[in-house]
């Protein structure tokens, strides 16, 4: 930052974005706003949106200071085309070991799928399979409408699904086009990574869970039987 003389950094609010921006912040005396929304508005001064509350609430938040990390919920505003011309410069710069202060230990890479934050579908579950070995069926879903598979807090916890499958207010937050949620109750903690989808689709058998509340479509139902239901229509299309 200091060497090109930028002032702005904006992050990815992924979970290596939300490790990196605090501590490039702490190390350049840069003001932090995290999980920004839209566009940084600089025609009075330096401000953004971001979410506050659980998503329940924007906050417009005033910067005054001569250098901001900030990190951007990934899909959070349309790209648009303004017609003005920029100039982009390439950066060249070098790390070497003594630089970093961390060991790491080993790196596991999941390969072949679409990553949570870029899908613009996503087939989530939670405790309602009743275990990791049933998770085929999400993952079947998925791979028929070229989604990314998601999962809920506990059932990260607990081991089922990887944490980076967790998506939430601890976890990742998302706005796909479309996200379907099959056995999650949908507790505000889940909701606010998720609430701002454009479509949400609930499958769960309890008619009072929370989740209803900010779906645009419910189905009241086993997901043992609706989710081969739908992955059999799914094919049907996918096939005509």
């Amino acid at each position: 930052m200091s060497a090109e003389g930028g002032d702005t950094v904006i992050i990815s609010q992924t979970y290596n974005g939300k490790s990196i921006a605090p501590l490039l912040a702490v190390k350049q005396d840069a003001a932090l706003v995290t999980g920004v929304v839209d566009m940084v508005d600089t025609t009075a001064g330096f401000s953004v949106k971001k979410t506050c509350f659980s998503s329940k609430a924007i906050g417009h938040i005033s910067i005054n200071h001569a250098k901001r990390v900030l990190t951007l919920i990934p899909n959070s505003y349309k790209i648009t085309q303004d017609g003005s011309d920029i100039t982009a410069e390439t950066v060249n710069t070098s790390v070497s070991a003594a630089d970093i202060n961390t060991t790491i230990i080993s790196t596991d890479k999941v390969t072949g799928k679409i990553p949570l934050t870029e899908a613009e579908l996503v087939v989530s579950a939670g405790r309602g399979l009743k275990g990791p070995e049933n998770w085929v069926m999400v993952e079947e879903l998925a791979d028929i409408l070229g989604a990314a598979t998601a999962c809920s807090k506990p059932v990260s916890d607990i081991g089922w699904r990887p944490h980076s499958e967790h998506v939430g207010q601890t976890g990742i937050t998302i706005k796909p086009n479309l996200y379907i949620a099959a056995g999650i109750s949908g507790a505000i903690q889940h909701l606010a990574g998720v609430g701002s989808s454009k479509v949400i689709c609930v499958i769960n058998t309890d008619p009072e869970a929370p989740f209803f509340k900010a779906a645009d479509y419910g189905i009241v139902g086993d997901v043992f039987d609706v989710l081969p239901k739908l992955i059999k229509r799914a094919r049907e299309i996918k096939g005509a």
